[in-house]
């Protein structure tokens, strides 16, 4: 067969194919003699690795919650003595902050009668792109990056 199923034997050998891939790498093991010879390989090198590591160790879960205590216990007590005041004056400068902003109102809000001057500041903004408008109008029309390019040479000597 030409499609080797070469990155899949790992895990056939291991159990860990879904069911599908299993049943197609089995179906191919069993017309290809070379792939069978690496399963077999792979199996017995597993098999050689789980012989020589230890067993892990029981774990105990009373110890292990009592040392995990401890190493909390001993965070807690790591700030030193000035660090402790600092959370308090924190919290008292940020209310302070926030009463200031209350009794002065924080940045003027526009009003109603404000609104006309917000828009004459916009339209002012934008006078000299409505004094250009035909001009813009054209260049909505062009697709021609040519075109655009030829308008910019002429923009640039002055002709346009």
């Amino acid at each position: 067969m030409a499609n080797h199923p070469d990155t899949d034997l790992p895990l056939y050998v291991r159990g860990a194919l879904a069911p599908a891939e299993r049943e197609r790498v089995a179906r191919h093991l069993e017309g290809c003699p070379a792939c069978r010879a690496d399963a077999a390989a792979l199996r017995a090198l597993l098999e050689g690795l789980a012989r020589s590591v230890p067993a892990a160790p029981p774990i105990h879960w009373g110890r292990w919650r009592a040392e995990l205590r401890a190493r909390l216990e001993a965070r807690r007590g790591r700030h030193a003595w000035w660090w402790r005041p600092v959370p308090l004056a924190l919290s008292a400068s940020l209310a302070g902050a926030l009463l200031v902003l209350a009794v002065l109102g924080g940045p003027p809000r526009p009003t109603g009668n404000d609104l006309g001057a917000v828009e004459e500041a916009l339209l002012g903004r934008r006078l000299e792109l409505l004094r250009q408008l035909s001009l813009v109008e054209r260049l909505d029309l062009l697709e021609d990056f040519d075109v655009i390019r030829q308008l910019d040479r002429l923009a640039a000597r002055g002709e346009g």
